[in-house]
């Protein structure tokens, strides 16, 4: 007779759905800003490693480690995104947000060549004039400029000369500037607050406590499809977690049924 495996199945599968929020920590490790949204992700993983020192037996000749000892924990966080807030972009790239507001009347002069592009300070939302220095009538759109949201082509019929100085005035739109690489290292809180949809819903909380974000790796321009940015970093022990038995890397809460 055979009886088979007869336990019940405490399987819980894991479809894990979400959002990632990110807050940046002070020299304590305390938050100094809201938890801001990451926005659509499509993967968040943690690696784990564990680095050990061992001792061969070299008594009995077994062949065999005697003892063993892990001497370092490693826990690395990578965060695929798919959305390109700009103030998660600046945690990667190491850098800061400056909101700049519209700016009427803007203006600039710059040497210009034929058949090739100007470049203007800013993001022009409406061009009022383009002139060569000294003359009093304007350019004309399109015949001897043309407009690009943050330049100006001169084509080869254009009444300008190469080198001409051409004062251009505009208006400036308002945007969000990221000044990359002005922190020489950024770390964070991340939580995922979420559920896994394999099991009823069932809620979901992971905080890992102090996250060392490493720069981007790669910043893409140009795609055919939606683009992905990499948020990757290393967890580092929090000062802020105290209490015996409490984790200083990260912790998972997972609601149980009753």
């Amino acid at each position: 007779m055979s009886y088979g495996f007869n336990s019940p199945d405490n399987t819980i599968g894991w479809i894990g759905n979400g959002g990632v929020m990110i807050e940046r920590l002070d020299s304590s490790d305390q938050p100094v800003s809201g938890a801001l949204f990451v926005g659509q992700a499509s993967s968040a993983s943690l690696a784990l490693s564990s680095d050990k020192v061992e001792m061969l037996d070299l008594v009995y000749g077994t062949l065999g480690v005697a003892q063993s000892k892990v001497i370092k924990n490693t826990a690395d966080l990578d965060i695929t995104l798919k959305s390109f807030n700009p103030d998660v972009l600046a945690l990667v790239l190491y850098g800061d947000v400056h909101k700049d507001v519209a700016v009427p009347g803007a203006t600039a002069s710059i040497t210009a060549f034929k058949e090739s592009n100007v470049i203007v300070p800013g993001i022009i939302s409406l061009l009022t004039s383009v002139t060569i220095k000294g003359d009093a009538e304007p350019l004309i759109e399109g015949q001897d400029y043309v407009i690009s949201n943050g330049s100006l082509y001169f084509p080869k019929t254009s009444a300008i000369q190469d080198g001409d100085v051409v004062d251009v005035v505009y208006e400036k739109a308002a945007v969000r500037r990221i000044e990359g690489f002005t922190n020489s290292g950024v770390n964070v809180r991340i939580t995922f607050d979420g559920k896994n949809i394999a099991a009823d819903d069932a809620p979901v909380k992971v905080v890992y406590h102090k996250v060392s974000l490493s720069p981007a790796a790669q910043r893409q321009l140009l795609s055919s499809d939606y683009a992905d940015q990499q948020i990757k970093g290393t967890l580092l022990v929090s000062k802020a977690v105290t209490g015996a038995g409490l984790s200083k890397l990260f912790v998972e809460a997972h609601v149980t049924a009753a």
